[in-house]
Formats: C-alpha cells, sequence, structure tokens
C-alpha cells in the first residue's frame, strides 16, 4: 500500500510519452511562486494540467499527446499515477541538457527557456519511478491550494493506493544514466 499525502502538478500530454519510453524524467526549479523546487522521498500523487500545455513546446513526434482540454480546477480528480523520485541530476550546462535532450518530450527551445528561468536557481532532472493505479482513485483537494505556479498542493486526505503497475523499465532508465553518467 501507498500513502499519498502530496501531489505533484505536471503536464498532462507527457504521460503517454512516459508510458511509452518506459522511464520518466521531469525538469524543475521550482513555480513562479516557490523558492524552489521541493525534493521528498516519498510516493506523491500525479495532478494531470492542461496548464502551459502548448504545441510549441513539445517536440514533433509528442504533439499528439496532446489534448483539447482547458485548464479546470474543480476541487475533485481522478489520480491515475502515483511517483517516487528516484535520482536527481544537476543540468548545469546547455552541453548537458542537450545530452538530456533525446530523452525528453520537450523541445530543446523550451528547456533552454526553463534553463534560463531563475538563473540563480539550479535546474534538476528527476528521475521517477512511475506507477499507474489499476484503478484511478477519486481525490479531493482545495482549488485555490492547487492554482497557480506552483509545484506542489496537498490532496483534502490522506489517499492510499492498493493496486499498481510499474511503467518503468530499468533496461530503458539504464540507457539514459549511462548517457549521462550517473
Amino acid at each position: 500500500m501507498f500513502k499519498i499525502d502530496l501531489i505533484l502538478k505536471e503536464w498532462s500530454a507527457i504521460f503517454s510519452f512516459f508510458e511509452l519510453k518506459k522511464y520518466c524524467i521531469i525538469f524543475r526549479k521550482g513555480g513562479i511562486h516557490e523558492k524552489e523546487f521541493l525534493e521528498i522521498e516519498s510516493y506523491f500523487g500525479i495532478f494531470k494540467t492542461h496548464e502551459h500545455e502548448s504545441i510549441e513546446t513539445l517536440k514533433p513526434s509528442c504533439k499528439s499527446f496532446l489534448t483539447n482540454s482547458t485548464v479546470e480546477y474543480t476541487g475533485t480528480f481522478d489520480l491515475e499515477y502515483i511517483a517516487k523520485i528516484k535520482k536527481s541530476y544537476l543540468v548545469d550546462s546547455f552541453e548537458k541538457l542537450e545530452i538530456l535532450d533525446e530523452f525528453s518530450p520537450w523541445n530543446i527551445d523550451y528547456l533552454k527557456d526553463r534553463f534560463n528561468f531563475k538563473p540563480k536557481n539550479p535546474l534538476y532532472c528527476y528521475f521517477l519511478e512511475l506507477r499507474k493505479l489499476k484503478i484511478p482513485e477519486k481525490v479531493l483537494y482545495v482549488p485555490e491550494e492547487a492554482k497557480g505556479c506552483k509545484s506542489w498542493f496537498k490532496p483534502s486526505s490522506e489517499i492510499k493506493v492498493y493496486s499498481t503497475s510499474l511503467i518503468n523499465d530499468s533496461m530503458n532508465e539504464n540507457r539514459v544514466y549511462s548517457k549521462i553518467g550517473i
């Protein structure tokens, strides 16, 4: 059983990419309203959002993953994924970013924009263990706490998840790790 008491907001479109590739990487510095990205050691839920998603920020091969959904904070959502940070990798140069580019659904110009955003804060690539719930769980939350440019929010109560399928494949992950030397 997994106990979830924190939710990460992430682009909806990229989960199709992660399921296809069998590894999960995200890039973070922290949202506009955060000093830095909070690295937690426990499992967390994923709130699939359409906020900031655009056809211009994804690679051509990933554009089909976009849907025409709008951003809605209704106070409930279906939790489909949980995750845990497995490794972090400091991206402190464009060279490192370009090495990671082939493993990312985002186009390199978007990643460079993320790199240059808040230049005092370092950019990290996080490798996640990603699990898909066999039966999505209904989650309640306070919309005002989830809205805006922030990475995390809390559900109204702790969520217990009992049955999941692991998305990650160690062979694919090891290919990424060996390319960047971790």
